[in-house]
């Protein structure tokens, strides 16, 4: 029998070439789509959790603007090593450039309080229909929501995706975290015990 991180290493390279092949023209598309859904989904009271995304990633800064715009408590992940923290942010613009590349909050903007009820956008290399989901290898979110679900808090993850990375199955082990719902461009999957995002 294959080790779960053996199937990992080769669905996340899967997945990696099938979204190459994508025209960018396409992505830019079903990133539109991802992103008005997003602000459709968005509740209306409470802070918003969410990730600048990579290239390979759909693009919803449009989405973390409207959210700044209507004046939601917006929070941005900040890598700290292998642990990952959400600072807020109230402009894109002041962003800068962390560790792995990625833009985040400057360590000196105020750290997501504990206990804090959050609709958290959850960023992945694949997804499946169960809410299983696979990272990008680092484990820094499944550590982050395990915790924050100890909490008790009634918060909601909700994986984004384009429908290129929605699989069967993801391999899932004892640690990993499942998604209470995956947003694509063409539509929403909630896992078996969550309700739908419309």
């Amino acid at each position: 029998m294959t080790h779960p991180s053996v199937e990992k290493a080769t669905l996340r390279k899967a997945i990696l070439e099938r979204l190459q092949k994508i025209p960018d023209h396409m992505k830019a598309a079903e990133s539109r789509s991802i992103t008005r859904r997003i602000v459709e989904s968005l509740p209306q009271d409470i802070a918003i959790c969410g990730f600048v995304p990579l290239k390979t990633e759909p693009n919803i800064r449009p989405a973390l603007e409207e959210i700044l715009q209507r004046n939601q408590p917006l929070y941005l992940p900040v890598f700290d090593g292998k642990a990952l923290t959400f600072r807020k942010t109230t402009d894109l613009e002041t962003l800068i450039m962390g560790p792995h590349g990625i833009p985040e909050p400057p360590k000196s903007a105020p750290i997501l309080p504990e206990n804090l009820p959050l609709f958290v956008l959850v960023p992945g290399r694949a997804f499946d229909a169960h809410g299983g989901r696979l990272g990008r290898g680092n484990g820094g979110y499944d550590r982050w929501i395990t915790e924050h679900r100890k909490s008790g808090v009634e918060s909601k993850c909700v994986g984004v995706a384009f429908d290129h990375q929605i699989v069967p199955e993801v391999p899932m082990e004892e640690h990993d975290q499942y998604v209470d719902a995956v947003i694509t461009g063409r539509g929403s999957l909630a896992s078996d015990k969550q309700e739908v995002i419309s």
